[in-house]
């Protein structure tokens, strides 16, 4: 359905519009704000529950300028992720539209106008985060239709720079009066600029003013001795909001792909950023099983993979997790086949030991982790690790183990032949990736002994 009129016959809101056709286009020889300031008077005429300051309009004009040349073959996909991060951001009874080529109009329903503007400028915050790399505060703008004195409809430009300045000065009054949709940005609007999919958590499960965190977890090269590569994982209160769910929760199932989407968006463009920095490391970005198995959202997931920089791909590799025992060899193939064209390797994570190595490797799967559980006592843990490291290299992938805690563990994961290790031994979690270091396993038990020493009381 696109929304040709934002009100019914009793002049209310309609339920939200798919946005999968673009309305009418400003007719030519007409300015995009001109056309807007009419479109915006239709609107507002139109309905009894609209009000001026509600009516927004963006656009994708920069986004489309920095892509140049390739913006003819990766346009559409573009206006799919914008369309996802909208109906994720905006409440059930807010409208909005493709108007044009690369324009959006957007009618909110309970928002006041700053905080309405404000989440609109996040909307374009985080694609530009997403898909260049970069976000500059003081270029990404929101048009917001409001009433001249003589009655008329005129625009307000704002700039999402002067929004988040405002936005930390903010009286808790004021912000408390903002939608639901809009409260997890506002707060968090300095710090946390590349968040737009997860949905709220609920107060009863983590801190409410906690959002939810991709981290940078190193990994050990043990032929090599070097920690140059870096796995996405979860922080703590994300982990547990989503083991406290029931597996079988659909609701659960959309949060891991919202997970998902989150950690590849994070991931590229922190890479990206840096990259353009002439800083280089091996990344992994996981991926859970159920993303890939359901045909609409691995659509939506291959979409997001297609606007990867070519230029990132050989340092990139997948892990799939969440894989069910004895999943087919054709199913497991086409994941693999579908995730190659974009990074060097598909790797897949274990949380049990036993797995169906043989169709991992007949699938194209290069290693096969085993994530530990710390909560298991060491003999325990000592026993799986020796028992999984061969299994892979039988069949000419690769074995690796995440989790690693002691001295001993790290020692018998090498003896069992891992060839990369992580863990609170090798590094904590960090927020961005940190410079290749060469290092021998000394070096690596005494920065633990070091780190352990600093994060005591009497440290």
């Amino acid at each position: 359905m696109v929304m040709n009129h934002p009100s019914g016959p009793d002049g209310t809101i309609p339920e939200q519009d798919d946005g999968a056709t673009p309305s009418a286009p400003p007719t030519p020889g007409q300015s995009i704000d001109e056309s807007f300031k009419e479109r915006a008077r239709q609107i507002l005429a139109h309905s009894q529950t609209v009000t001026a300051g509600s009516v927004h309009l963006i656009g994708l004009d920069e986004i489309r300028q920095e892509l140049g040349d390739r913006w003819g073959s990766v346009n559409e996909r573009v206006h799919v992720y914008t369309e996802r991060m909208l109906k994720k951001v905006l409440s059930p009874r807010d409208v909005w539209f493709r108007y044009g080529e690369n324009h959006y109009i957007i009618v909110f329903s309970q928002a006041d106008r700053k905080s309405a503007q404000l989440t609109c400028s996040k909307v374009m915050e985080s694609l530009h985060q997403a898909l260049l790399g970069h976000a500059d505060t003081r270029r990404i703008t929101v048009k917001t239709a409001v009433v001249d004195v003589g009655g008329g409809v005129a625009l307000d430009t704002a700039r999402l720079a002067d929004l988040l300045k405002d936005a930390v000065h903010k009286p808790e009054a004021v912000v408390a009066t903002s939608p639901p949709p809009a409260e997890g940005a506002v707060p968090a609007a300095a710090a946390e600029a590349r968040r737009p999919h997860w949905t709220e958590m609920p107060a009863d499960t983590v801190t409410p003013q906690h959002r939810p965190k991709v981290l940078f977890r190193p990994v050990f090269d043990v032929k090599h001795k070097v920690v140059s590569t870096y796995c996405c994982r979860t922080d703590a209160d994300t982990a547990r909001y989503l083991n406290l769910m029931d597996s079988f929760d659909p609701e659960r199932e959309e949060a891991v792909f919202d997970l998902d989407m989150e950690t590849l968006s994070l991931a590229v463009s922190t890479y990206n950023e840096l990259y353009a920095n002439k800083f280089r490391y091996a990344q992994t970005i996981p991926v859970h099983f159920g993303t890939l198995a359901s045909s609409r959202r691995r659509r939506e997931y291959i979409q997001a993979c297609r606007m990867i920089p070519r230029v990132l791909m050989p340092f990139l590799a997948f892990e799939l997790d969440g894989l069910p025992a004895g999943v087919p060899y054709g199913r497991l193939a086409e994941i693999v086949a579908m995730l190659r064209p974009f990074a060097r390797a598909a790797m897949v994570i274990l949380h049990e030991d036993a797995g169906d190595l043989s169709v991992y490797a007949t699938a194209g799967v290069k290693g096969v982790g085993l994530r530990l559980d710390g909560r298991e006592d060491e003999p325990h843990i000592l026993e799986r690790v020796q028992a999984f490291c061969p299994g892979p290299r039988k069949f000419g992938m690769f074995a690796y183990v995440d989790g690693v805690r002691t001295p001993v563990e790290l020692e018998a994961a090498e003896a069992a032949g891992a060839v990369y290790l992580s863990g609170p031994i090798i590094g904590e979690d960090s927020e961005v990736p940190e410079h290749m270091k060469r290092c021998t396993e000394r070096q690596l038990l005494q920065r633990s002994r070091r780190r352990h020493h600093h994060d005591t009381p009497w440290g």
